[in-house]
């Protein structure tokens, strides 16, 4: 009677089946969801708990050419949402040379400008040195809440900061520093991972597209508070501005981001590898990158945080000087989207280091602003080699990232010592700086430490070379073995 039953049932379902347009089948995996798409005339238990083998049809093949893991729509209205927050949260302390002018001169004169740049470098400490927080966040599920509590707490940061009273360092030090700071740490992983992985390809182009964000607010940022801070306007509303034009950013931002679709991982029956433990985050390879980012970090910041300043004491416009970090940033823009499709075409990695060793040579060049042609050149060009770095270093990451690889917490570890460089290095910028603003020693001593990261950027491809000759060579003796037999 079991036997009948059975049988019946797997007629009244065949039946189901054929009732249904015809599907273009192929050889490979069928997951349950693909089942409840094809099969609309199903219960939704009893197509989970169909499969392939039990009507015996061949299997789906899954679309690895497509570059989308969840269709072009949610992946580019993610884009769109995630560069829209992130002009706000990231663009604000990308123009912090701003904030250290006005603060160094003005609102803050009565602290030297290495404790201002702390402001800005604790920013940075809880954005990026804290960054495996929100890869853990994301690998847990909370990605798209990390996203949207760290954007409303970046936008509330502009109104508390606009509470602040002048000289009073710790109100600009908790509200800019600290709260943006907690703000950036839960977007900026988080949502760069997010667009990765709606990718199947064009990761690189996608990803520099989203980064070219935060120049793009930092030329908005600079413009519009230099102007609001020196007119009549003056710092408390042109903060409070900034923070009306954040809400709408936020608003639209979060509605436009989507989380893709997660495939079902493959059951031990069919994928007997699926129980084979997750590759190690750490290697050597990966080490030797880390160490170059917190190098880099360490010195590449310079004209970020002083150029403006820098500028002020040469015989330049005034207006020009002000809208400096405005030309740097317009630069940044073609830095984080063309290196973006150079890396698809020739790897993310081959890319970062020329760019990497061309940022050492033009920190030397600082030295040359004396005119305002030479601000103008200094700042398009050290504007694009350093959103080169921006823009490709997690998509370098991910390109040396062995198969199996935890990638939430791989990412968020690669960006702590990029945190803890930029948080010590525009302190130490300022210390070697003096109150006598001798400027050629920090200069040089910023292009030094960038061209030894360099030199670790390039040791670290080579491991990784190394180690895939290695890999290569074991599978053709093993197949050559396995032949042989």
């Amino acid at each position: 009677m079991a036997d009948l039953e059975q049988n019946k049932e797997a007629q009244d379902l065949s039946s189901s089946f054929l009732a249904l347009p015809p599907l273009h089948i192929k050889q490979g995996d069928l997951s349950s969801s693909s089942l409840q798409l094809a099969l609309p005339q199903l219960h939704d238990k009893e197509a989970s708990e169909l499969s392939a083998s039990s009507l015996g049809l061949p299997q789906l093949e899954k679309n690895a050419d497509s570059p989308y893991l969840d269709g072009p729509w949610k992946a580019w209205s993610t884009v769109i949402g995630t560069c829209i927050i992130q002009f706000y949260v990231v663009g604000v302390i990308t123009a912090f040379g701003v904030f250290q002018d006005f603060y160094t001169r003005e609102f803050l004169s009565n602290c030297s400008a290495s404790t201002i740049s702390w402001i800005g470098g604790v920013t940075y400490f809880f954005e990026l040195a804290c960054a495996p927080i929100g890869g853990k966040l994301y690998d847990a599920g909370y990605g798209r809440h990390s996203i949207w509590f760290g954007s409303f707490l970046s936008m509330l940061s502009f109104f508390l900061l606009s509470l602040a009273k002048p000289h009073q360092y710790y109100q600009v030090l908790l509200s800019q520093g600290v709260a943006m700071g907690i703000g950036l740490m839960l977007v900026f992983g988080p949502s760069m991972t997010l667009v990765s992985e709606h990718f199947n390809n064009r990761r690189g182009l996608a990803m520099g597209i989203v980064a070219a964000a935060s120049p793009l607010g930092a030329i908005v940022f600079t413009i519009v508070l230099n102007n609001l801070f020196h007119s009549s306007i003056g710092f408390t509303w042109g903060i409070r501005i900034m923070g009306f034009m954040s809400l709408g950013c936020f608003v639209v931002g979060n509605l436009l981001i989507r989380v893709p679709r997660k495939t079902a991982p493959p059951t031990d029956a069919e994928d007997p590898a699926s129980t084979a433990p997750p590759a190690p985050i750490w290697d050597l390879s990966y080490i030797l990158i880390l160490i170059s980012g917190f190098l880099w970090a360490l010195g590449a910041n310079t004209p970020n945080f002083y150029m403006q300043l820098y500028a002020g004491t040469k015989d330049i416009n005034q207006t020009l000087v002000f809208n400096s970090f405005a030309i740097l940033s317009f630069g940044s823009i073609f830095g984080r989207i063309l290196p973006g499709w150079m890396a698809d075409r020739w790897g993310a990695v081959n890319v970062f280091i020329p760019s990497l060793i061309v940022l050492s040579g033009l920190c030397f060049a600082m030295l040359g602003i004396n005119n305002a042609a030479g601000l103008v050149i200094f700042a398009l060009f050290y504007g694009y080699f350093f959103g080169t770095l921006i823009s490709i270093y997690l998509p370098m990451i991910r390109e040396l990232t062995p198969d199996g690889t935890n990638m939430g917490r791989r990412m968020g570890y690669a960006l702590s010592p990029i945190g803890l460089g930029s948080t010590v290095g525009p302190p130490m910028i300022g210390a070697i700086l003096t109150d006598k603003f001798v400027w050629w020693k920090p200069i040089v001593a910023s292009a030094v430490i960038v061209l030894s990261a360099a030199v670790f950027n390039i040791a670290g491809r080579q491991v990784h070379v190394s180690r895939k000759r290695k890999a290569m060579a074991a599978r053709q003796n093993q197949q050559t073995v396995t032949e042989s037999k």
